[in-house]
């Protein structure tokens, strides 16, 4: 196996049979990292035969082995790479294969394409440097406010804050509240657990949380979006337990549950949703919404686990 060029940040992988997509998606990473393209699943392998791979991305619908199968075969063989896929079609009919392939990160190839966030998310996953609000956001980020929760009774007072400031720089959007709702109520009553592992507080009654245990909230913003980091201390949540959760409220099965309701509003009603965990350390669920409409087409999936 081959090692990185020097100055390189890592190898990423393209697989797509669209040379245009192939190479548009090439040109954009080779500055930063050392980028192999392939045409399809079979050459895919034979590179990865040669090369250590940090991050290989593939289109789904292929001639011959299908993206799903691909990202198998290097999760089996090489479990150290990072995988996620790519399609111009719509994710949500992709969720249960996701689920049942254990992959959670589908990028949309959207018209115009987000390369500010194509970029964003190699970076995060190559790097394994996933938390963070900035980290998702433009270069020229601004960090608009920040709260530290620690009883039930904040919650009113930072939803409204956070409300109040959106408005100095956005429309108002009424499905915003609801969203700020799901989240940090599900951090403050869900997220702490006992020593058997089991919720702690009964959700809708008065909490006081421990230090250890203290939400952490921001908002913050670039010029071209907004957004909302929500984060506990328990990291109990799982990546399969997310696309379990996610896939039964795609697919109807889910609709009383009310464990999991959060992560679907989130995804319907936010232009782009994700969740970082780091298992038994801290979980991070992140909202953003874009001041105009140019990127506001096929939810993706961003669910990472380190």
């Amino acid at each position: 196996m081959s090692t990185v060029s020097t100055g390189k940040a890592g190898r990423v992988l393209i697989v797509d049979d669209e040379a245009i997509i192939r190479g548009m998606l090439e040109i954009e990473l080779e500055q930063r990292y050392e980028v192999f393209g392939a045409e399809n699943a079979e050459s895919a392998l034979e590179i990865m035969k040669r090369h250590e791979i940090d991050l290989v991305i593939s289109d789904i619908n292929m001639p011959g082995m299908k993206g799903f199968d691909l990202l198998r075969w290097v999760r089996e063989h090489s479990p150290k790479t990072k995988t996620a896929l790519i399609t111009a079609y719509n994710i949500d009919d992709y969720i249960r294969m996701a689920k049942e392939n254990d992959i959670s990160n589908i990028i949309p190839k959207s018209t115009p394409f987000n390369f500010d966030e194509f970029n964003s998310i190699v970076h995060n996953l190559v790097s394994e440097q996933i938390f963070g609000l900035q980290r998702y956001m433009l270069p020229q980020y601004t960090e608009v406010s920040t709260y530290k929760i620690l009883s039930s009774s904040q919650i009113g007072a930072v939803e409204e804050d956070i409300l109040e400031r959106i408005a100095g720089f956005h429309k108002p959007q009424p499905f915003v509240q609801i969203l700020l709702e799901e989240l940090i109520t599900n951090a403050v009553y869900h997220a702490p657990v006992d020593s058997m592992g089991r919720e702690k507080y009964e959700k809708h009654s008065d909490v006081t949380l421990e230090e250890a245990e203290a939400v952490m909230v921001s908002l913050g913003k670039d010029s071209e979006k907004y957004g909302v980091s929500v984060v506990d201390t328990s990291g109990k949540l799982t990546k399969q337990q997310v696309l379990y959760r996610i896939d039964r409220h795609v697919h109807g099965e889910g609709l009383l549950d009310e464990s999991g309701r959060g992560i679907h509003m989130s995804r319907i009603y936010a232009d782009r949703f994700i969740i970082n965990i780091k298992k038994n350390v801290t979980s991070e669920a992140i909202f953003l919404n874009y001041f105009d409409e140019k990127y506001k087409g096929f939810k993706p999936l961003y669910i990472n686990e380190i």
